[in-house]
Order: C-alpha cells, then structure tokens, then sequence
C-alpha cells in the first residue's frame, strides 16, 4: 500500500457549542448550553448539577482532583485547550459482552494541546466498507485488499461496526493517508449553536492546517491477549495550526455576535453564521470526513 498515491484530502471534525471557546474548561454556564444536546453522547450522560458545581474549570483541575470530566471531551470540546491531558478510554462493550470483551482493560488516551480527537467512524461502518447495496462499499473504490470480513468475530448480538484490529487498522490507514500534514485543511463545524436555529444544517466553527497527525492506539488488555479479540481506538488525534491570535487560521466570531447583539436588539446574530455547502451534507458529517477541494473552497 505504501506505494500508491492517496489523493489529497481535507477533513471536517464536528465539535459541540462550547459557551467558552473550546479552550479545554467546563461551560461557564452549563444549563444554558442546550445546543450541545444536540449529540447524543452528551444528551445521554450530561450532568448538569455536577456541571454546574465546577462550571469554567478547567479539565486539567477535574483530572488533578479526579472529577469526572463531562461527557463533551469525547465530542471534542477540547480543540483549543493550550495544554495536554490524558483521557482513559473503556471499552463500549466490556461490560455488556464480558465473553468476548472482558480482557480489555481502561486506555491512555493523551490529547496534546490544540489538538482533537479525530474519529472517522463512518469508516469503521461494515455496511459502508463491504457495501450493502449493488453500488458496493469502500472496498470497491478505496485499496482496502487487507480487508476482510471473515475475520470480523461472532458475537452475541448484531452491530453494524468493525471489531478486528486488522480490519480497523486498514480501514483507518486508508483514511488517513488522504491527509498531509501543512497540506491538509481542518473545518470544524457543529450540529448546533445558540445563534442559529436550522438544525438541518451544519455550522461552521474554524478553519486550520492538519500540523500533525498522531498514532493509532491499540487497547490495552489483561495480560497477552493470545487468540481473544484485539481492537483499536478509532481516535487519531489530529492538531491543528489555530491559535489565539489566529495566525495561520481562525475561529468565527460566535461568541463576539452573541454578546454584541444584545440578544438580538443590535443586529441579527444568525447573519454572523457560516454554514457548511449544503450540497456538501457527506463531506460534514459521520464527526470527521474527507472534505474535497471543491468542498474545502465552498466552505
């Protein structure tokens, strides 16, 4: 595979409203922020009183005294955070499915600062990479030879995700080999924000370079997993060249409309509103997608 050449590829990472510019802290107003309801991941776990009693601490501060960090870390809500932390990331199915997970132990995940946890899980989709309609999946357009069905392993309920490392490793690797570091776009978009009321559509947040691109992390097991079910984290965690002063990127002025709009008697805030290209929707979603330069240009 090292042979063949990738097209260039740009992404798009979707990230949640964040009342406090995604700079790595808890919401300075948590119960106001509905917006980030918007995903499910948080909608199904938010604490709100809990949130409300650290409201603007930072992470760093949580994860020094052991709180429990809110559940817009794993959305993303980190991306401008100008510090490192390590996230420790379990399994989904370790305690739903112990025959088959329960060697799978809690794994370091470290988020470097401006960077975020890139997560392309429409490639870890089976009905996406082996096809479920006449057109075919990705392995009919992609150089996914190491992919391959029969290794994915019998488990005792029906899920439409890659388990096998192997499978997951050649999926992701493909992904990834369309994005080059300082070539590379990143958009960052969202589902939803307080200014903006069309659902339907997605929201630009901010534009940068890919700068780096981490490795993919395997999880980590109780002693040598042997024959048993070896996965990987879908996370690659992706930094990005935006920066306070906004240098080589930028954020959009979000947080400046609200508070100089005087809830609307100034000016109209929507108007502030960049939306990704309509004709685009694919490229802007799945939480992290190839974004072409047709795509990158309308955006």
């Amino acid at each position: 595979m090292s042979d063949i050449s990738y097209p260039l590829r740009h992404i798009s990472v979707r990230v949640p409203w964040h009342d406090n510019g995604w700079n790595g802290s808890v919401c300075n107003a948590p119960k106001l922020n509905t917006a980030c309801l918007k995903l499910k991941n948080i909608s199904d776990s938010k604490d709100e009183h809990a949130e409300e009693t650290v409201k603007g601490s930072s992470f760093r501060d949580l994860i020094a005294k052991e709180i429990q960090l809110p559940p817009c870390v794993n959305e993303r809500a980190t991306f401008m955070a100008d510090f490192d932390f390590v996230q420790m990331k379990r399994h989904p199915y370790v305690d739903t499915s112990p025959r088959t997970h329960d060697h799978f132990r809690p794994t370091p995940l470290r988020h470097p600062p401006y960077g975020a946890a890139a997560l392309p899980f429409r490639w870890m989709m089976r009905n996406e990479v082996f096809g479920a309609s006449d057109e075919g999946g990705f392995v009919n357009r992609f150089p996914l030879d190491e992919v391959n069905e029969d290794l994915e392993p019998d488990l005792s309920f029906k899920t439409n995700w890659l388990q096998d490392h192997r499978n997951q490793r050649a999926s992701l690797d493909c992904f990834w080999r369309h994005v080059r570091p300082q070539q590379s776009l990143v958009f960052f978009y969202a589902k939803q924000v307080p200014l903006f009321e069309d659902t339907g559509r997605r929201v630009l947040v901010g534009v940068g370079r890919v700068t780096t691109i981490g490795d993919l992390t395997e999880y980590q097991y109780d002693g040598s997993p042997g024959d048993r079910l070896r996965s990987l984290l879908w996370e690659r965690m992706v930094v990005h060249s935006i920066r306070p002063r906004f240098e080589d990127g930028f954020l959009l002025p979000y947080h400046e409309a609200m508070d100089k709009s005087d809830d609307g008697r100034a000016f109209d805030p929507a108007k502030a509103v960049a939306l990704a290209p309509e004709d685009r929707f694919l490229e802007f979603s799945y939480a992290t997608e190839h974004v072409g330069n047709d795509a990158a240009i309308d955006a």
